[in-house]
């Protein structure tokens, strides 16, 4: 704090002004002019900072997000003094995305980024956010352009793979950013294909049901015809151990009918023989 006299005849206005405070997070870049030499210096917080008379703050002026979009971002509209230094992140549709066989579409990512030096970004670029825009349009144009339609949307994995961003990986690392993770969100067709795309994926799924049906179908008519085997073969098998049986017992009958014929047949031959011996 400090006092100052505001003398008219030194003096046009006087403001004042809070002092800047700082977060763990945040950094400041603050100029210095010492004759004809301007230094620069960061400050990095937690700190409370006051400028010198000689002493002005870098102010950085950089794509910002629409109010109403937060995919669609707008040249110039985020300004600021305090530089975050934790990780960020942003959300981006890139459009216009055209592949071999002229189909557009939009395609919907989300990116994770990390500032690794600051005087390196100070130094090779104004608009961080601009260079990442025009990088990642640049990769997803290029991977897109290289396949059909139907060849894309098998291959929408990829997307998710930093290695499908060299351009953007490059340019970050160029200008002292490091990118983390780049997440696919989908992709939007025009309105017209989007309805046709939505008409063949509902007979593609309509036809995959009537298949599983199909299949369900065979397989119970396969369940039942197997059922019924084996009750025909449990059949078959009570009826031949049945018949079997009952051939068993006609021969053990058959076989005491002859025992017993035998028996009687001897005992009237000993009874012939005992009568002829009385009359004898």
């Amino acid at each position: 704090p400090c006092l100052m006299y505001v003398n008219p005849l030194e003096h046009d206005h006087i403001d004042v002004r809070d002092a800047t405070k700082l977060t763990a997070d945040e950094m400041l870049v603050v100029y210095k002019q010492e004759s004809d030499v301007i230094q620069r210096r960061l400050l990095y917080g937690p700190a409370v900072f006051v400028p010198t008379a000689h002493e002005w703050l870098h102010e950085f002026n950089w794509h910002g997000v629409d109010g109403n979009d937060k995919t669609r971002w707008i040249p110039g509209a985020h300004n600021f003094h305090k530089l975050s230094t934790i990780p960020g992140q942003m959300y981006y549709n890139v459009r216009d995305v055209r592949t071999n066989d002229d189909i557009t579409m939009r395609v919907k990512l989300m990116l994770f980024y990390q500032l690794t030096d600051a005087e390196l970004m100070l130094n090779m670029t104004h608009d961080p956010i601009a260079d990442f825009i025009n990088a990642v349009c640049s990769d997803v144009i290029a991977f897109a352009s290289q396949m059909s339609y139907n060849e894309f949307h098998k291959q929408t994995h990829l997307l998710s793979n930093l290695k499908t961003y060299p351009q953007l990986c490059q340019r970050a690392k160029r200008i002292g950013y490091e990118f983390t993770k780049v997440v696919y969100r989908g992709y939007h067709a025009s309105d017209q294909f989007q309805v046709l795309q939505d008409s063949a994926i509902q007979t593609r799924t309509q036809r995959h049901l009537n298949t599983e049906i199909e299949e369900e179908r065979a397989r119970l008519e396969g369940f039942k015809l197997k059922k019924e085997m084996e009750r025909t073969a449990q059949r078959q098998a009570i009826e031949s151990a049945q018949s079997q049986q009952r051939q068993e017992l006609d021969k053990k009958r058959q076989t005491f009918e002859l025992k017993k014929a035998e028996k009687q047949h001897e005992a009237k031959l000993k009874r012939e023989a005992k009568e002829q011996e009385v009359q004898s």
